[in-house]
């Protein structure tokens, strides 16, 4: 398996990625949807100030727990090491607090997968994971996501940002356009900036059976 491709063997139904926290999101977002168990290993072990997992990677998990019934989450007593058994999307009234981070570990802490130095992720980080996901619930989703809204945007998009560019596909691939349900959205009920956060999110998505096939070619005009 080449190093650069990052797709999961198939010799188990087990998902085993390449080493390491890279796409963290995105490879749990394949977990859950797939339905298959995921495996990573050797998370930051050459991290001497803190190996393994970081805290707002941690929470992410939290939130995925809440979002889902029968969700079982390994961690190894290093954090280098997770096993994720996925549940079944439910839906509902989330809320979560997002970690704001802790300066000095952000200044001590340099090996990060993501690139650069990075101990706080803003409420955009949160979404982005939590986008593809959304629609398959077993109900409409009214997340509730309170810290940094604003002030990051070297690392992570502003809900505004989202709302301008992600919902607009939402309605491409047909989520959210009958009338069954009103149309998803992103909705800034207090903002916080970086880094002491102390903002408010309200994410809401309708749920659909399947979406449909798009042909988007076209980028159009660029504002």
């Amino acid at each position: 398996m080449s190093a650069t491709t990052g797709k999961p063997t198939t010799k188990s139904n087990t998902l085993k990625f390449n080493d390491g926290a890279t796409q963290f999101r995105q490879r749990l977002i394949t977990s859950l949807l797939s339905h298959r168990p995921l495996l990573l290993r050797n998370i930051r072990p050459d991290d001497i100030y803190a190996p393994g997992l970081r805290e707002y990677e941690a929470s992410f998990l939290r939130l995925l727990d809440r979002m889902t019934n029968g969700t079982k989450i390994e961690i190894n007593a290093t954090g280098t090491q997770l096993r994720f058994k996925p549940g079944v999307l439910l839906g509902g009234e989330i809320e979560h607090v997002c970690p704001v981070g802790d300066h000095e570990h952000n200044r001590e802490s340099n090996s990060n997968d993501d690139g650069g130095t990075i101990a706080k992720r803003s409420a955009g980080w949160y979404l982005e994971g939590i986008f593809p996901l959304a629609p398959f619930g077993k109900e409409p989703l009214h997340l509730t996501l309170h810290g940094i809204t604003d002030g990051t945007s070297d690392t992570d998009p502003s809900p505004d940002y989202l709302s301008s560019s992600f919902l607009p596909l939402y309605v491409k691939f047909g989520i959210g356009t009958n009338d069954d349900y009103p149309p998803a959205s992103i909705t800034v009920i207090k903002r916080g900036a970086a880094p002491g956060g102390g903002g408010t999110v309200r994410f809401y998505c309708p749920i659909v059976k399947e979406i449909g096939s798009i042909d988007l070619v076209e980028f159009g005009k660029v504002k």
